[in-house]
């Protein structure tokens, strides 16, 4: 067990490790190096980046979240074990609090024996109002075994108004609808959207990892784009098995000796099905071992394009051709690489307009000893990876991050970013130094096109876990981010910003009419004092997970937005006039602003 104090422990690495998985360790070299957990004791003792006093504290037990997820116990030996999984805040009830959504792991499907006796369900809690949660699986209808589990997405893909639960798993993904009344039914068969076609170079059914929801034809209707990790099946990794010889047990190879996978894309016929145009979309023609999506217009046009993260192979960056085809523009404007101009191991997304320029940047998390990239948005489509200039070069290399996401949790009015981080179990199996839990990380930007580790912030975030997906969201309707983590060998966290709401924000919950209900590819602008500011909402990010579709902004001191502007999913486009302050207001796509009606409940931290 690693205390909570701070001490610097070795930590042996793998130099060479470019992949999420590793290589045999006889033929890497070792490099001794250290990695600083944080106390929160002594977090006075930290430079303090924020202009007001806050932290992250870890309110699960209080909140009555029990829940833990099962990696499926089969110790390194198969990379499914290694990667999950992901978390979602959604509010299925439509009373305007938050819930969570977290994704089981194992067993395996086949599983025999004590290996199929895990626990075999994703969870649901419910948000009470009051700080609590309620298990409500069993009632909602959710408990059933759907796969190993990986990533979720939420979206309300038949426009009916309610919340719907997209879960990636091996085995067969899995659509849950929502039927108005707090339960679910299983529509997978009848909607299509099962993913468990082979991919062409293969004859399993594919290894899903993110998903998201994408209105990629604007006609009004949410369609699914699902990633897919490398070529892989038991028998393959049976057939190719990695043995450590200076151990007694065999590993699971790394991601350089499996072939490269294709994404898929399902667009909705309108009637509750889906068709597979992932051949006519062009999207068998580029190929890659892929764990992240993210929507991003990243030149402007109002057409969704999307950006998507490969372990050990270029990144890809989908440009939308406006005809239902898509080409990867990934190389040519400057995202594809890390900034030594080579191919990273890339994990969770992170997408927001770091320097308030009006155009959105990237920000992926890679491999320990990797560094975390930084793509700015130049604009004419084109990317300058600033991972040096923006401060990422000299931070805690040593991490290993999974989920990520880009939110402003001091609501100064800059993004700032959260890692959720945890080592591998092969490299923790081998390497009894190593750190396999580690700490997590909030990285403040500092207005000025930079980011500093902020360990003062960190609070509860800093004792080390195993963290894989990644969501934040308002849970208490207090106007600042709140944070939800999966850990990989263990229980689902829910962390509470504490005083992050001591500046001033302004928070909208859209509703698309001609455009998708959900308005996931809206562009929201707002200008408050000097500054602009610009968000778009989305259907998935992170990693393997899905964060708040509401949108906020930090105010700093400011009384409030003086003016904006929506770009709805179809193009057209809404003014807006001044608004106050620490109001979460509801916008039906053409009507005026209101103080949104579901939001009735404001818990005080």
């Amino acid at each position: 067990m690693i205390m909570r104090r701070r001490f610097v422990v070795g930590l042996v690495l793998v130099a060479a490790l470019p992949g999420c998985h590793g290589r045999h360790p006889s033929s890497t070299k070792v490099q001794q190096s250290s990695i600083t957990i944080v106390d929160p004791a002594t977090e006075g003792s930290k430079p303090r980046y924020t202009s007001q006093e806050m932290r992250f504290a870890d309110v699960s037990g209080l909140a009555g979240i029990t829940w833990t997820f099962n990696n499926g116990g089969n110790l390194g030996k198969v990379v499914l074990d290694q990667l999950g999984a992901g978390v979602a805040f959604i509010d299925y009830n439509n009373d305007g609090l938050l819930d969570i959504f977290a994704v089981q792991g194992g067993p395996l499907p086949g599983a025999t024996g004590d290996a199929a006796n895990f626990s075999k369900r994703n969870v649901l809690y419910r948000n009470n109002g009051d700080g609590t949660f309620t298990d409500v699986t069993t009632t909602a209808g959710l408990d059933e075994y759907t796969g190993y589990g990986m990533g979720v997405s939420v979206a309300d893909y038949d426009n009916d108004g309610w919340p719907d639960i997209y879960v990636t798993a091996y085995g067969g993904n899995h659509l849950f609808h929502n039927n108005h009344n707090g339960t679910f039914t299983d529509v997978t068969a009848k909607a299509g959207v099962d993913d468990v076609k082979p991919l062409p170079g293969s004859t399993s059914a594919p290894l899903p990892t993110s998903s998201t929801w994408v209105d990629y034809d604007r006609d009004g209707r949410l369609d699914l784009f699902v990633c897919h990790y490398y070529l892989w099946s038991p028998d393959m990794a049976e057939s190719r098995p990695c043995d450590a010889t200076s151990l007694a047990h065999r590993v699971n190879c790394g991601p350089e000796q499996y072939p490269m996978s294709h994404c898929r894309l399902f667009r909705s016929n309108g009637d509750g099905t889906f068709t597979d145009v992932s051949e006519k979309a062009g999207l068998f023609k580029i190929s890659g071992k892929s764990l992240g999506v993210a929507l991003i217009d990243y030149d402007d046009d109002g057409w969704p394009d999307l950006f998507v993260t490969n372990d050990v192979e270029p990144n890809n960056l989908l440009h939308n051709n406006r005809d239902g085809t898509f080409t990867d523009v990934a190389s040519a404007s400057g995202v594809a690489l890390n900034e030594k101009g080579q191919a990273s191991a890339g994990m969770g997304i992170g997408v927001g307009d770091y320097d308030n320029d009006g155009r959105e940047d990237l920000f992926v998390v890679n491999f320990a000893r990797q560094m975390k990239s930084v793509y700015h948005n130049l604009g004419s489509g084109v990317f300058e990876n600033t991972s040096y200039a923006s401060g990422m070069g000299g931070i805690n290399l040593e991490f290993l991050g999974f989920g990520m996401e880009c939110f402003d949790y001091d609501l100064d009015g800059y993004k700032d970013l959260i890692y959720a981080n945890g080592h591998i179990l092969q490299v923790y199996e081998w390497d009894k130094v190593s750190s396999y839990p580690q700490s997590q990380q909030v990285l403040h930007n500092q207005g000025n096109g930079t980011f500093v580790d902020d360990q003062h912030s960190l609070g509860d975030l800093a004792a080390p876990m195993v963290g894989r997906g990644l969501a934040v969201g308002d849970v208490d309707n207090d106007g600042d981010l709140d944070v939800a983590i999966m850990s990989q060998t263990g229980a689902l966290k829910l962390y509470r910003n504490d005083g992050g709401n001591k500046n001033a924000w302004v928070t909208f919950r859209l509703e698309g009419v001609n455009s998708n209900r959900d308005a996931i590819g809206a562009k929201v602008t707002v200008k408050a004092g000097a500054s602009t500011q610009v968000q778009w909402v989305r259907g998935g990010s992170s990693y393997c997970s899905h964060s708040d579709t509401r949108v906020t902004f930090g105010l700093g001191k400011l009384t409030g937005v003086t003016s904006g502007e929506i770009r709805w999913p179809d193009g057209t486009k809404q003014a807006l006039d001044s608004m106050a302050s620490n109001t979460s207001y509801y916008v039906r796509e053409g009507a005026k602003p209101t103080p949104d009606p579901r939001v009735h409940v404001r818990m005080a931290n």
